[in-house]
């Protein structure tokens, strides 16, 4: 694992070798630019903002950020996270999915 920091927040990139780092970046996707600790609006807002229309996504977000849905056949455990203080957590995984989660809700979605 390291910390890679983008527009002031720290996102932990989680691999099992250094070697691995860069692999394990392309396989997530670029880290995304949209999110930023300067502006004032939530993380899933400034996603909304950037993207557009965000499809909602059902399933559950572990404690560890596990994606388990009845419509993956397997978990899919995120490849880049990042904690944004009194705004939620973000978390990445392999093909575009992300989920948003804060102390009022858990957002799934799929970025393409």
């Amino acid at each position: 694992m390291f910390i890679h920091n983008v527009n002031g927040i720290d996102w932990l990139v989680i691999t099992a070798f250094e070697e691995l780092k860069t692999i394990f970046i392309e396989e997530a996707g670029a880290i995304p630019f949209c999110f930023s600790t300067a502006s004032e609006l939530n993380l899933i807002d400034q996603a909304k903002r950037t993207y557009g229309y965000l499809p909602t996504l059902s399933g559950v977000i572990t404690d560890t950020g596990t994606f388990q849905s009845q419509d993956n056949e397997e978990d899919l455990n995120p490849q880049l996270a990042c904690l944004v203080e009194g705004r939620g957590r973000v978390f990445i995984y392999h093909g575009g999915f992300v989920a948003f989660v804060d102390d009022e809700q858990t957002f799934i979605t799929r970025m393409d």
